[in-house]
């Protein structure tokens, strides 16, 4: 009789399924190298597949926290943590084939794990401490991060950072992510790979391979230099890609990182991808237990990757830096030893900096006659340094942040945050309605709240200001027909835009008179402004960070003119009205205190004029016991004139050549309008609340003021 072989049944399903081909993921069996086979990852998958759905495998949910340790007998177990589950203490499957499966979207701490030779992570973001023996598999919407031990080969189709060590082979898919400074047996990568000098670069103590899918991002820290892929056995390249990263650090630098050390290295790179805008980065392939990856300055101009003329001036004054070169030959003499690449650290650090100037070695007759004319290398600028190691997406940001453009609108937007001045001592010329004989003077007060910005479009970009304060003011007759007054004023004006912080303390005073002859009312006024200004720019990118300040003194003068001609029409006070003005911004020049961002400005000047043509509107109501409430609407149309835009000239504090930014375009032409009550409570006080605004196509401005007035 033939022999009859029995099988369990969850063998026979398995067979079948494979057969069937239902395998989600297929890998190579073993790690290259390895004389042994290992289940692949399709493999694990379908057999784990069929183990929840055999009829001998007695499945425990746990949904909440399973307050007592969990310990199971001698039959095949699923052991399923899912919704609120929680497992404390130990964990023993005890006999049989057993099988432990964490679905939890919120992930948690692995505890202790024994007698469960099959561990599944199918959702969350878990972590480990502890030692086990379990063959693993993260699926893709899991991550592990593991800083124990774990005895075991594990199949990566979500995401592992290992820190501690795994006694045995890793497959990591082609969606899934591998990264960490830990230990493995046996590194096999078809999908993501990520090695920095912050996460570190893991130690293989077998064979590494890298299939022509993977993809090893490798990024560099000028400070921390760059982490090296150590391996025993042989590392296969398989054709991969190898991305370089953006530099992270305060300094970029030229020279050669060691990416992988190996016993034996076996293949090339099929494909590098780098994203440093303005360095070149090679593997090099010359030496047969290692692959180094040499940095080097491009040829790509920095102008290239703005297109904002700000940017592009900022760049084109920043002086060009020169690749170091190595120094010639010393005279045996004088020569000193040079390190053999055996006594290089794993954690390799680059050689000469991009903008150092190239070091000369003068020979000369005694130590002592070259040391003393050896030249001092100039230190280079951290920030220019971080701006070259950028990738084309940060450049620019990075530029218009060391460019400082915020400087130009200092100007405009004083000169905006002052405009209430002006309007407040109109409003006192054109509100003067004497009562029972109160016509010799008045004296007033206005409270002022002021806000705006300029290029509004630009969201936080946008150069925001508001300012408060107070102003006070008197006027008196003259003659019948002149009244002449005077104001003083004390604001405190804040701005704000993208990494960028302005404050203003702002001393006014003026003198206004007032012409009125029947309907005819000429009006003319001049303020002159003190101002105490200061900055602060935070600059930060690719790793590079400072933060910067600066002290200014400003002036401002402004005057005005206005004729208007009341037409009595029934109960209403109409008056059209023409203006002209002139507006003058002189602000002195400063120093930024910080590092190497740090910014010297020349003294700025800007000059405005403009012609308002409006009309305005009023209408007294009388009420009982003297009581007398006005509404005011003035409306008008606002033209400028000239050039439009602030102007900076500015340098590096630390060296480079001036250049010139321009601020923000200024409307052209604006709507202006103003709305208010004023209430007479008796024949000598008067309340009265007026809201103001300016708007154009970009730039806003809005003032709300309170004023009192008494007249005698």
């Amino acid at each position: 009789m033939p022999t009859q072989h029995t099988y369990l049944p969850q063998h026979l399903a398995l067979a079948i399924a494979l057969a069937l081909g239902c395998a989600d993921v297929s890998m190579a069996q073993s790690v290259a190298g390895e004389t042994h086979s290992f289940e692949t990852t399709g493999e694990m998958q379908a057999r784990l597949k069929v183990f929840a759905a055999a009829p001998d495998t007695h499945t425990q949910r746990v949904i909440k926290i399973q307050e007592v340790p969990l310990s199971k007998d001698a039959s095949n177990d699923l052991v399923l943590v899912t919704r609120q589950g929680e497992l404390i203490g130990l964990t023993d499957g005890g006999g049989g084939a057993n099988v432990l499966q964490l679905d939890i979207a919120k992930g948690g701490e692995l505890g202790e794990i024994r007698n469960f030779p099959d561990l599944y992570l199918k959702r969350g973001e878990w972590s480990n401490s502890k030692a086990f023996d379990s063959r693993s598999l993260i699926d893709s919407n899991a991550k592990l991060i593991n800083t124990g031990d774990i005895h075991g080969a594990m199949h990566i189709l979500g995401e592992l950072v290992n820190q501690g060590m795994v006694a045995g082979p890793v497959f990591v898919g082609k969606n899934g992510t591998f990264s960490g400074g830990g230990t493995v047996d046996a590194l096999d990568v078809a999908g993501l790979m990520e090695v920095n000098p912050v996460t570190g670069a893991p130690s293989v103590i077998n064979d590494f391979k890298l299939s022509k899918s993977a993809t090893l991002v490798y990024g560099i820290d000028a400070e921390k230099g760059s982490a090296t892929i150590n391996v025993g056995g042989t590392a296969t390249l398989g054709n991969a890609t190898l991305k370089i990263i953006a530099v992270s650090g305060e300094s970029t630098e030229a020279g050669k990182h060691v990416v992988i050390k190996a016993d034996k290295i076996d293949g090339k790179f099929g494909k590098v991808i780098n994203e440093l805008a303005f360095m070149t980065a090679t593997p090099d392939y010359t030496t047969e237990k290692q692959v180094e990856l040499v940095l080097a300055r491009n040829e790509v101009p920095l102008e290239n990757v703005t297109a904002n003329p700000n940017g592009q001036e900022f760049v084109g004054a920043i002086p060009k830096p020169q690749s170091a070169e190595p120094s010639p030959p010393v005279p045996s003499g004088t020569s000193a030893p040079v390190p053999s690449p055996a006594d290089e650290p794993q954690t390799t650090r680059p050689t000469s900096k991009l903008t150092e100037s190239p070091k000369t070695a003068i020979a000369a007759p005694t130590p002592a006659a070259q040391s003393s004319a050896t030249q001092p290398v100039p230190k280079p600028n951290a920030a220019i340094n971080a701006l070259l190691g950028t990738n084309l997406t940060t450049a620019a940001d990075a530029i218009d942040q060391l460019g400082g453009y915020d400087t130009a609108d200092l100007g405009n937007a004083t000169l905006s945050s002052i405009a209430p001045i002006g309007t407040g001592m109109l409003s006192a010329m054109s509100r003067r309605s004497p009562a029972d004989g109160y016509d010799n003077g008045q004296v007033w007060v206005q409270a002022i709240g002021n806000s705006g910005s300029l290029a509004k479009e630009w969201g936080d970009f946008a150069l925001k200001h508001s300012t408060k304060g107070l102003m006070l003011g008197t006027d008196w007759a003259v003659s019948p027909d002149w009244r002449l007054g005077i104001i003083g004023s004390k604001t405190q004006t804040r701005m704000d835009s993208y990494q960028f912080d302005g404050a203003l303390d702002s001393w006014l005073a003026g003198a206004y008179a007032l012409r009125q002859d029947g309907p005819l009312a000429l009006r003319l006024g001049a303020v002159y402004g003190s101002h105490d200004g200061s900055t602060k720019r935070h600059v930060a990118f690719n790793g590079f960070r400072d933060r910067l300040k600066g002290r200014y003194d400003a002036t401002t003068q402004q005057v005005f003119g206005q004729v208007g001609y009341n037409l009595d029409v029934g109960h209403f006070d109409i008056e059209p009205y023409v203006q002209v003005g002139y507006q003058r911004y002189q602000r002195d020049a400063y120093t930024e205190k910080g590092g190497d961002a740090a910014l010297q400005y020349n003294g700025q000047a800007q000059e405005h004029y403009s012609s308002d043509l409006g009309l305005r509107l009023a209408r007294p109501l009388v009420f009982d016991r003297g009581m007398r409430l006005t509404p005011r609407l003035d409306v008008s149309w606002k033209h400028l004139y000239g050039d439009v835009r602030g102007t900076s000239h500015q340098r590096m504090a630390s060296g480079s050549g001036i250049y010139t930014v321009k601020g923000i375009e200024l409307d052209r032409d604006s709507l202006l309008w103003q709305a208010g009550l004023d209430l007479a409570v008796s024949p000598r006080h008067t309340l009265g609340l007026n809201y103001s605004g300016e708007t154009g196509q970009d730039n806003r401005n809005g003032a709300l003021t309170g004023q009192w007035r008494m007249m005698f």
